[in-house]
């Protein structure tokens, strides 16, 4: 009994308490964010639109994000509480309604209403704020596409040129098959991938009003390979701004934390990209080689062990599989995880401020970022102009004012 009673006792100790925890997690099941019409296809049939409007979540993807939630539940219950507190996390989503509607139905089975809470007899759901950050958007190809700046540089980029081109060497029949089904030229990888999506999300919804065509049976893998192959290789590419940019949001999350010690989770709404992004930023360990299926995420804790902060990583691939523990390549591999000022250290120079992230997708900086140099040096000139004007105003009215008392016949006697 004493043995049980010191075992009780020291586990705490060995295996350290939950301080934080930040959740990346995928929306769930959609329809095609680009709609490609195939030969065969009717272009009047809007049948679609029934199960879902381009790149919004069909009902199995709200069910699978409730799923999550639910299981998130399992694993985090004990740690957040069964109240909702405002100030115990923050929800980020991106700007896609997808990401928003994920982040509502995981909620809704992450975090009940208590009794105390409960406002409905009918419905057992509470709103949760959350709020919408456009940059977890901006990777991979969504950065292409929703950066004008960033995008352009992108596209005419030597890297980006070469993505196209191991597509073509890696699967060179697939690239064919496509080119001949589809109405419009194939010859970068944002528009490869745009085609290819479409493919891959007819075949997983199997539904008649957004049928899989007949031409691509027997290309299914090759097909989901190559969604990944894609956004794998564009992220590779991204490493020294996307991913430093993903480094910077990990690595602020748990700064903010510690500082303030108020809040006890981070919960970010977003894409497989987000996902495939960390792991290829942080250089995990131990994850698989294809794309994170709908609902998958990466959860990365905090733990303090006798006075030391310990990182831990787990990655689950779907909403429903089981979760694997990663590890940093260049982190020591601890009983505990890897050292919190280890990993600070490491990472320190691999972060890209928010306001220089937003300056390069955008071209233009983040109003609540500190100004630059340039810009103060333009405040300073625009004010030291003004201030002359006003006084070169004062002065011309002066001498204006002497020259027309010159001119009075009354004055003129006295000069």
């Amino acid at each position: 009994m004493k043995v049980l009673l010191l075992l009780f006792f020291l586990c705490p100790v060995a295996y350290g308490s939950l301080k934080f925890v930040q959740i990346w997690f995928r929306h769930g099941e959609r329809t095609p964010g680009h709609y490609i019409y195939f030969p065969g296809d009717d272009i009047n049939n809007t049948d679609y639109q029934q199960i879902a409007w381009p790149g919004e979540l069909t009902k199995r993807g709200i069910y699978e994000e409730f799923s999550l939630g639910q299981r998130m539940r399992e694993i985090y219950g004990k740690h957040f509480g069964d109240k909702y507190r405002p100030n115990d996390f923050h929800v980020f989503t991106g700007i896609d309604n997808r990401t928003s509607a994920s982040a509502q139905a995981f909620f809704a089975g992450f975090l009940p209403p208590n009794k105390e809470q409960q406002w409905s007899a009918d419905l057992l759901w509470q709103p949760v704020a959350q709020q919408t950050d456009a940059s977890i958007d901006w990777v991979s190809l969504g950065a292409i596409d929703n950066c004008p700046v960033y995008g352009v540089t992108q596209r005419k980029s030597s890297e980006y040129e070469e993505v196209m081109e191991k597509m073509t060497e890696y699967d060179p029949e697939l690239l064919e098959l496509v080119r001949k089904h589809a109405f419009e030229p194939v010859t970068e990888a944002v528009i490869y991938n745009h085609i290819i999506d479409s493919l891959k999300v007819r075949y997983i919804l199997q539904d008649d009003r957004l049928a899989y065509p007949q031409w691509a049976n027997g290309y299914e893998f090759r097909i989901m390979n190559m969604s990944f192959l894609i956004h794998d290789a564009i992220v590779k590419i991204q490493n020294r701004t996307i991913g430093d940019y993903h480094n910077e949001l990990v690595m602020s999350y748990f700064e903010t934390h510690l500082q303030r010690n108020q809040s006890k989770g981070i919960f970010i709404s977003g894409h497989d990209t987000n996902l495939v992004t960390i792991w290829e930023s942080l250089r995990l360990d131990g994850h698989p080689e294809d794309i994170p299926n709908y609902g998958a995420h990466i959860a990365i804790e905090m733990h303090e062990n006798g006075g030391d902060l310990t990182l831990k990583f787990f990655l689950a691939m779907g909403f429903n599989q089981t979760r694997v523990e990663l590890f940093p390549h260049f982190c020591k591999r601890g009983v505990n995880g890897c050292a919190w000022e280890e990993f600070k250290a490491i990472t320190e120079n691999y972060r890209k401020p928010k306001s220089d992230w937003i300056y390069e997708c955008q071209g233009y900086e983040k109003a609540t970022e500190p100004v630059s140099t340039l810009t103060g040096s333009m405040i300073v000139l625009l004010s030291i102009l003004l201030l002359s004007t006003i006084i070169l105003g004062f002065t011309t009215f002066s001498y204006k004012r002497q020259l027309n008392n010159l001119r009075d016949p009354e004055r003129a006697r006295l000069l």
